[in-house]
């Protein structure tokens, strides 16, 4: 296999585990929240338990994202991310623009 189609490859699987690993991460901080919330809170309190199901819903999307980046920054510190995987997102030149993507001045 080539090494373009290799990084590729790379590029494909570290996107869908990274991806698998975010949404496990939310859903167990997620039952985590709603076990707390069944231990600790008032079963007759119904508008502060929906109040809390939102937080505990919010908290978990947020707590798994910023777990989430600190485990990707640090895979990539590890990792040699020039020599295994390819760009996601790659700028595209304008045709007859200058290099600095500033639109010519009218005089």
């Amino acid at each position: 296999m080539s090494s373009e189609k290799r990084k590729k490859a790379n590029t494909a699987i570290f996107v869908v585990v990274a991806t698998i690993i975010n949404v496990v991460l939310m859903l167990v901080l997620m039952l985590i929240g709603y076990i707390l919330l069944a231990r600790f809170g008032n079963p007759e309190s119904t508008t502060m338990n929906q109040i809390w199901l939102v937080v505990i819903f919010l908290g978990s999307i947020g707590l798994s994202w910023f777990v989430y980046s600190r485990l990707v920054k640090w895979y990539m510190k590890k990792v040699d991310v020039e020599k295994n995987f390819a760009p996601l997102i790659t700028p595209k030149r304008k045709k007859g623009g200058n290099d600095f993507g500033d639109s010519p001045k009218m005089e």
